[in-house]
């Protein structure tokens, strides 16, 4: 891609290079979400005339204020936040003759926090590799996730002058279509880039992932992608409903002290204001993917059941103590918020299970088991059970399990959420890098060599096989073949299957 202005449907990009290469930055792909936009589907940007600079990162989306959210996002430098923030990044091979595979990575951040143009994922590695990197920003917090629609219906002969809401706001999950928006952008700019159009990956994890495996049941996102790697996250299979969050934006207007129709009106900071004390509230599962029987019909689970993700192969696996980051960096309260609803809705079986949960602990501490209790329900069994789903239906899957345990914080991370991130981008030589994983980081490249040829090479062909990693079966429910992740990679039938045998009765349609 020796080319570095680009002629896009918009208009002209300039983009400069590093080293072997090309890279675009801060392209909109969306109208800012501005004023009587902000809680609205993504429109189209306008146009521009002449060559726009595409050699700056853009602004990224409204941010959560907590430091130990940015810790936990890979993000320690302070950014630019706000709510014109609807643009993505290109990274490209510059010499490599096209088409080549194309990527879309899809950031983490519990919905509130992260972009794309965070250090760890700027795209060289991926390029370097001959594949064609996207990252983008979308709409976090109550910007992407504040449902209007009901209200808006609810309004009915009191909304004077609002005649035009509704339709405006009967799509929720604004968050996910601005997804969607950057993926049609992809179909329609990417082979001007040097990417094929027809073989696109979306990439992502924690809220990504979640992002993307609802995304897989989405019919705005049919077509769009062609496969999937999800690291640690996967649909909900208990997600929001539609009259959770007519629950949730009753409560934040009358926080404001504003009908709906002065809502585009309130200042960010007063937004996100409203926003902390929600998510104080309620924890940092207050904004995420709800079925809203518009943007997201029905439970994802059910419409990939049914073949809403028909054709698409997966990589997906989760962290052996995913839940191990939450309770290190946010406390204890994290895991004790669970015990009293989980007893409630569980009843016995809760004891059952941190029975189970305690074995696996040489010494049977029972505040390890519910971590391991947590960091189940939240990120693995929902993994296994969007595992089983697309291989009951004969469709390509692969499972992993990161278990590596790195020595930071005298060891109490362990295999921890987000900590594969490195490894799977090649990044060890990031300044967070010893901060989470140890300062013995050259130990750790033959790994990273591995993990992340071997996502390129699913990204390339899918199948991960051929990129370091052992030879790596497909997944079913018979033999449940998983990659364990380790100094020595093995495969393993089951891992944990003791403890997944007793979580149907939890959801026994899922």
């Amino acid at each position: 891609m020796a080319n570095l202005v680009v002629e896009t449907t918009h208009g002209k990009v300039r983009g400069e290079l590093h080293d072997d290469v090309a890279m675009w930055k801060g392209i909109p792909y969306a109208a800012p979400p501005l004023g009587a936009l902000r809680f609205r589907p993504p429109q189209p940007p306008a146009p521009w005339p002449g060559e726009r600079d595409a050699t700056r990162f853009g602004t990224v989306a409204t941010q959560s204020r907590d430091p130990r959210i940015a810790i936990m996002s890979g993000i320690a430098e302070k950014v630019v936040s706000g709510e014109d923030c609807l643009m993505l990044n290109v990274f490209a091979p510059a010499e490599a003759a096209g088409p080549l595979p194309v990527m879309v990575w899809i950031h983490g951040g519990a919905f509130v926090m992260g972009s794309g143009s965070t250090p760890l994922y700027h795209g060289t590695t991926f390029a370097l590799q001959g594949i064609v990197v996207v990252t983008f920003n979308y709409r976090l917090g109550l910007p992407g996730f504040l449902y209007l629609g009901d209200l808006a219906r609810g309004l009915g002969d009191l909304a004077r002058g609002l005649g035009d809401l509704a339709p405006g706001y009967d799509a929720g999950n604004c968050a996910l279509l601005d997804q969607v928006a950057a993926l049609r952008w992809v179909q329609g700019n990417i082979a001007a880039f040097g990417g094929d159009p027809g073989m696109v990956t979306v990439m992502g994890e924690s809220a990504g992932a979640i992002s993307i495996g609802t995304l897989m049941a989405m019919p705005a996102a049919r077509g769009l992608f062609h496969r999937a790697i999800l690291d640690s996250g996967a649909p909900s299979l208990g997600p929001p409903t539609r009259a959770d969050a007519t629950r949730i934006a009753r409560g934040v207007i009358d926080k404001l002290g504003v009908g709906i129709d002065g809502l585009a009106e309130v200042s960010i900071d007063r937004l996100l204001d409203a926003q902390v004390e929600l998510s104080q509230a309620s924890g940092l599962a207050a904004f995420s993917p709800y079925i809203d029987g518009t943007t997201v019909p029905r439970l994802p689970i059910d419409a990939i059941r049914d073949g809403s993700a028909a054709g698409i192969p997966i990589l997906l696996g989760t962290n052996r103590d995913e839940w191990n980051l939450f309770e290190v960096f946010l406390g204890e309260v994290t895991v004790e918020a669970f015990e009293a609803p989980l007893r409630q809705r569980l009843g016995p079986l809760v004891d059952q299970l941190l029975e189970t949960y305690r074995d696996a602990h040489a010494d049977h501490s029972i505040k390890r088991a519910w971590v391991d209790l947590v960091g189940e329900l939240v990120f693995r069994i929902p993994a296994i059970r969007l595992a089983e789903t697309q291989a009951d239906r004969g469709e390509t899957v692969y499972m992993y399990r990161f278990d590596w345990k790195s020595p930071a914080f005298g060891g109490r991370l362990g295999a921890a959420h987000a900590l594969e991130l490195p490894f799977v981008w090649n990044r060890l030589d990031l300044p967070m890098a010893p901060v989470m994983l140890g300062d013995r980081l050259i130990q750790l490249q033959p790994i990273a060599t591995a993990m992340h040829r071997s996502w390129a090479q699913f990204i390339r062909t899918g199948t991960p096989n051929g990129g370091g990693l052992p030879d790596w079966p497909r997944y079913s429910s018979e033999r449940r073949a998983t990659l364990i992740i380790d100094r020595e990679s093995h495969v393993a039938e089951d891992p944990g299957g003791a403890a997944r045998r007793m979580w149907p009765a939890i959801w026994p349609d899922a």
